[in-house]
């Protein structure tokens, strides 16, 4: 977990969105809460211990809050930014809006995003995952469209009808 290019804050390259593909949201805020009950900073064994997870386990909830900009990691130890403590201070509507605007910036999601509103339509899965296995290759893009699909809806930016295989993108009311 030391072999980070992003440890002074989050690269939001394609390659990096993959941490996100395998962890939930709920698993991200949880890593974020048992950081702050320990007093906001603490080494990955006692996070480890806290939230009773083995630490090969953990790794990949780690990179994630790390990508989303929620943890910073050097030396083994975690400490949770100023943002996770915004985070874990709102309402969910306003985790939602928060996170909403992390995932406005991460490029994967804004180009579907861009690619739906100039379709004007909604856009096939099979046209989705194209455009991520262009970028990232075939063997990651059900990963990241599953976690674009998951992350999209948690933040209310899309909707996926798994009938018809349909991504559209929400507009917000705010």
């Amino acid at each position: 977990m030391t072999n980070r290019p992003h440890a002074n804050g989050p690269s939001k390259s394609l390659a990096d969105m993959h941490p996100i593909a395998k962890v939930s949201v709920g698993q991200v805020l949880g890593l974020v809460e048992a950081i702050d009950e320990v007093g906001g900073s603490a080494d990955v064994a006692t996070i480890s211990q806290e939230v009773e997870m083995d630490i090969d386990r953990l790794g990949p909830i780690i990179d994630a809050a790390e990508l989303l900009n929620f943890v910073r990691v050097e030396d083994g130890d975690l400490t949770i930014t100023d943002l996770s403590r915004k985070v874990l201070a709102a309402n969910v509507r306003e985790r939602k809006k928060i996170i909403r605007e992390i995932m406005d910036d991460v490029p994967i999601f804004r180009q579907v995003m861009a690619m739906a509103k100039a379709a004007g339509r909604p856009l096939s899965r099979d046209e989705v995952l194209g455009t991520i296995a262009a970028q990232v290759g075939s063997h990651n893009a059900d990963d990241l469209f599953n976690a674009l699909v998951y992350w999209g809806r948690y933040t209310e930016l899309v909707s996926y009808d798994s009938e018809s295989e349909e991504l559209t993108i929400r507009l917000q009311s705010e």
